[in-house]
Parts: structure tokens; C-alpha cells; sequence
């Protein structure tokens, strides 16, 4: 009989186990730590988030292209087929 009693006892939970001010600290700082979990994942949500709107956005926020060095020379000073007579002496 007696042995029943004491694991009955032992059976209980460890939180139940814990005096009252113990029990409100443990159970707080866990509150706080899934609060905090929540927060983190929030916030990469929204970082991720604006990170696609700033990829797939306007022009306006991407920098313009640079003409390359030699982009001058994509087009004849001259174009074929025009009638300047040059001097080639």
C-alpha cells in the first residue's frame, strides 16, 4: 500500500512537482521563448518578403546599366551603302 502512494507520487509531472514562484518562472520564460520563436519567424517572413518585392519591383530601384568599353563601336560611322565619297590618298 504504501508503495502505491509513493508512485503515485513520483508519477506526477515535474512542473507539478515545482513550488508555486518556481513554476510561474519556468512557465514564463517558456511563454517567452515560443513568443520569441514566433517573432523570429515573423520577421524572416517579412525580410523574405521584401526581398521579393525588391528583386521582382521596378526599374527604379535597379541601378542602370554601363555601356560597355567598346559599345561606340557597334555601329559604322559610315553606314554601308551611303554615297560619301572618300579620298583615300
Amino acid at each position: 500500500m504504501v508503495s502505491i502512494i509513493i508512485l503515485s507520487q513520483q508519477a506526477a509531472p515535474l512542473i507539478k512537482r515545482l513550488d508555486d514562484p518556481t513554476r510561474a518562472k519556468v512557465l514564463a520564460t517558456l511563454a517567452g521563448l515560443i513568443i520569441l520563436g514566433f517573432a523570429m519567424v515573423l520577421l524572416a517572413w517579412l525580410g523574405a518578403r521584401v526581398t521579393q518585392r525588391y528583386r521582382w519591383g521596378t526599374s527604379y530601384f535597379r541601378p542602370t546599366p554601363r555601356p560597355g568599353e567598346h559599345d561606340w563601336t557597334k555601329k559604322p560611322v559610315d553606314p554601308p551603302g551611303s554615297n560619301n565619297p572618300r579620298s583615300d590618298l
